[in-house]
């Protein structure tokens, strides 16, 4: 299956690998950009038996102010010269270290200074959701964001995992697909360090089914190998067509469309391209329209939201 952007490569989990020796030799060499990283699927970093913990933080989540805008509540050293701004929305100090704290007695194996926390509404209830953002740097030092939402069930925070995401950041929290009512954490993230990289999206729904599952899209001409992945830039220079991207989501309806795209191509790469993404079980297959799409579509794209 050909995804319709790529040129060289024609599988992500390939181009996801691959990148140039800083010091040139005149080969590839191939790195794995995940190697010795925690399996947290194996082995959970939030334990279940800390009652009091759980209490404590539950009430102290119900007081919290969040802000409009994120603000930066740490650095993690990546490398020598690369320093990664840890975010959050909540941004008095004092309630944060607060948190942090709380939220470390029941993950005491994460690192408190590579932890950080968002607190929102997912719609799924009346609570404030917490949602808990941790750095891991893989054996080549590479970072990788880990995203677990907490949610108190019998006494215990039950964490819904979702990760890792290379370079990662949570990017926005809005209503999107088929449930007005829910909303979706949409994280953005690169398919390779060192090199010209694609930057992704991908919108997780951390009710789905009791666990966390992501929206998977297909840009394939089969429409077929769906990945849990948005293309949001993309670098050309070869790997991919060179073309600007603008992305736009609707408001929820059960038949769709739930994304739109417009790829805006320089000279030399064709037509522009308009796309149409209807989402059903969280795939999310598309119609797409070369040069000028049809009238409902700009209709549609003028009540959209850019993401």
């Amino acid at each position: 299956m050909v995804n319709r952007h790529m040129k060289y490569q024609t599988a992500l989990g390939l181009w996801a690998l691959l990148t140039f020796s800083s010091t040139y030799t005149g080969a590839v060499q191939y790195v794995d950009y995940y190697k010795g990283l925690p399996n947290y699927d194996e082995q959970p970093a939030f334990i279940k038996d800390n009652q009091k913990a759980a209490y404590a933080l539950h009430a102290a989540l119900a007081k919290v102010n969040v802000s409009s805008r994120q603000c930066k509540v740490g650095v993690v050293n990546v490398w020598k010269d690369w320093k990664l701004a840890l975010k959050s929305n909540i941004c008095d100090a004092r309630t944060f270290k607060a948190l942090r704290g709380l939220v470390s007695q029941l993950a005491p194996g994460l690192r408190s200074d590579r932890t950080t926390l968002w607190l929102t509404d997912l719609g799924a209830n009346s609570n404030p959701d917490l949602i808990v953002g941790h750095i891991d740097l893989s054996q080549d030092q590479y970072p990788h964001l880990s995203l677990w939402r907490l949610r108190l069930e019998n006494g215990a925070f039950k964490a819904l995992y979702a990760g890792p995401f290379l370079d990662g950041e949570i990017y926005a929290v809005r209503p999107f697909g088929a449930n007005p009512k829910r909303k979706i954490v949409f994280v953005k993230h690169v398919s390779c360090i060192e090199c010209e990289p694609i930057t992704y999206l991908t919108g997780i729904d951390f009710d789905a089914d009791n666990d966390a599952r992501p929206f998977a899209f297909t840009y394939s001409e089969a429409h077929g190998g769906f990945e849990s992945t948005i293309e949001y830039a993309l670098p050309g220079m070869g790997h991919t067509v060179d073309a600007k991207v603008e992305t736009r989501t609707l408001p929820p309806s059960v038949n769709g469309p739930h994304l739109l795209q417009f790829f805006k191509m320089d000279k030399g790469e064709g037509p522009d391209e308009w796309w149409a993404f209807t989402c059903k079980d969280y795939r999310c297959d598309y119609e797409m329209y070369k040069k000028a799409p049809p009238a409902k579509f700009f209709g549609l794209w003028k009540r959209a939201k850019r993401l």
